[in-house]
């Protein structure tokens, strides 16, 4: 029988085999710093490619704002527009409004001035009130509109209620303290405060004429029942005939 031993490994060889293993474990150190990189080199694409995706969005989210935004300010210049162009035109509207409330307040002047003549120092008061208000700067148009309107309504009241009242009487140079009836614009009356004698407003003659003794007693209750103090009755009293417009 042959028996053949291996040859034992010579110093060289051992060397050789060393490097050998070295070379192999520097070669997959090498390789597994290059896996590194490229793991690492993958994750940054990663993220880059994430917030490349968040910009995007970001950049579509400020696309559609800023869209919203020039709509809203189109709209708000369209509305700008408008506004101003109504402020134009309230600036010509007030241009024209102060004079028609100047010949306004000329006809409810005329009309105090011409009416049968009750409550005249009020209704005088009135209207000298609102002259010296139409000439205040400081007094917004609207407002001198409002008062002069009241004015009127408070005229046109006077047509269709009655009152009693005491008052200055004036009449052929004298004036003394009586009591007034008005019912509407239809009649005006007095009474002395003695109750002896009475008159009746005539606009024919723009004067007072003195009515019977007999009308003192139907007018005294007509001057309660304008005060409360009498319950509503008939009552006789002359009516002045209306004239022709």
């Amino acid at each position: 029988m042959t028996l053949i031993f291996p040859a034992w490994p010579t110093p060289a060889d051992s060397a050789q085999v060393d490097r050998a293993i070295q070379q192999q474990v520097n070669t997959q150190k090498q390789a597994a710093g290059v896996q590194t990189k490229i793991d690492s080199l993958d994750d940054e694409t990663r993220r880059m490619v994430e917030e490349y995706r968040a910009n995007l969005a970001e950049l579509d989210e400020l696309t559609r704002y800023n869209d919203q935004l020039d709509k809203l300010l189109a709209d708000q210049a369209t509305e700008l527009s408008r506004r101003e162009a109504q402020l134009e035109e309230l600036e010509t509207l007030k241009q024209k409004l102060f004079p028609f409330l100047l010949e306004m307040l000329a006809a409810l002047e005329k009309v105090v001035e011409v009416d049968t003549p009750f409550l005249p120092q009020e209704r005088l008061e009135r209207v000298r009130s609102l002259r010296e208000l139409m000439n205040r700067a400081d007094v917004a148009l609207p407002e001198k509109y409002r008062r002069l309107m009241e004015a009127f309504r408070i005229e046109a009241q006077y047509g269709h209620n009655i009152e009693t009242y005491e008052g200055p009487l004036a009449d052929n140079g004298k004036t003394r303290t009586v009591r007034f009836l008005r019912f509407g614009r239809v009649g005006l009356y007095y009474l002395t405060l003695d109750g002896l004698e009475a008159g009746v407003w005539e606009e024919a003659t723009r004067s007072w004429r003195v009515l019977d003794r007999d009308y003192l007693r139907s007018l005294d209750h007509a001057m309660r029942i304008a005060a409360k103090q009498a319950p509503p009755n008939l009552v006789t009293l002359p009516v002045p005939a209306p004239e022709a417009p």
